[in-house]
């Protein structure tokens, strides 16, 4: 996990870059060690903490040249957790998180949870572009956008290159494969599994994929390919595909790769 999670300093790191020091507490622990989804959340808080910091912005309310509200919405995540369940209660750990531009398009950021004697715990890489509701509001019909007033970052890492060329892939291979018999059936719900703007929370589709395949020992990799939304009272069909699974809509639109 070492070379994975290289971390080359940003330039203007003070815009683009965080480092915090706190201890692991219940909050941030599961059965099997690290918790993936307060992991996720914490990632993806900080990864739109430093886009605003980066255009110069107060909060984390992101809005078009037209002040129209957008979103910094995730492409593509990939987890590493340690395998490492006990001793962990209470231990000072450093998260350090690091934005970075993919394409004019793209931004990625990298996040390394290690401990002074423990070594890196955690790296989760994250690409995200810019997108919007149109006039319906609806999920299945967000169009991309661009965040005025970006100050300059410096190029993604190799990994997070990678990561970009295999969700691309990823998304190619699930628009040409069809349906198949589904092995979850799940509907999200708004209370737990749609986020502040709306969309179906980034964390859910790892959660549904925990679901259907569980872990039964600590240590964890999760690659997911976000490729679509849905709207609330929408039905998630979980298939399998190749080594990993694939999320659908009701209405057979791909919604995420994961493996």
């Amino acid at each position: 996990m070492g070379t994975l999670c290289s971390l080359p300093r940003a330039q203007n790191w003070q815009q683009a870059q965080q480092i915090t020091r706190f201890p692991l507490q219940m909050a941030n622990l599961s059965g099997l060690g690290l918790s993936e989804p307060w992991l996720l959340r914490m990632a993806g808080d900080r990864h739109w903490q430093l886009i605003a910091q980066t255009a110069g912005q107060t909060g984390v309310a992101l809005h078009d040249a037209d002040g129209h509200s957008i979103y910094a919405a995730f492409c593509s995540t990939a987890l590493r957790i340690a395998p490492r369940a006990r001793g962990l209660m209470d231990a000072q750990v450093t998260l350090e998180s690091t934005l970075y531009q993919v394409s004019s398009a793209r931004l990625g950021s990298v996040h390394v949870l290690s401990h002074p004697e423990m070594g890196i715990l955690a790296c989760l890489r994250m690409i995200s572009c810019f997108l919007c509701h149109d006039e319906t509001g609806s999920n299945r019909r967000l169009m991309r956008k661009s965040l005025p007033g970006l100050s300059p970052l410096p190029l993604a890492p190799t990994e997070v290159m990678a990561l970009e060329r295999s969700a691309r892939d990823a998304a190619r291979l699930a628009r040409s494969v069809g349906p198949e018999t589904p092995i979850l059936c799940y509907t999200p719900l708004p209370a737990l599994d749609f986020n502040a703007v709306g969309l179906l929370y980034f964390p859910t589709f790892s959660k549904i994929a925990e679901m259907a395949r569980p872990h039964w020992n600590a240590g964890i990799t999760r690659n997911v390919t976000y490729l679509s939304n849905l709207d609330a009272g929408e039905d998630i069909l979980v298939e399998t595909m190749d080594a990993g699974l694939l999320l659908r809509a009701q209405d057979g639109r791909a919604l995420a790769v994961i493996d």
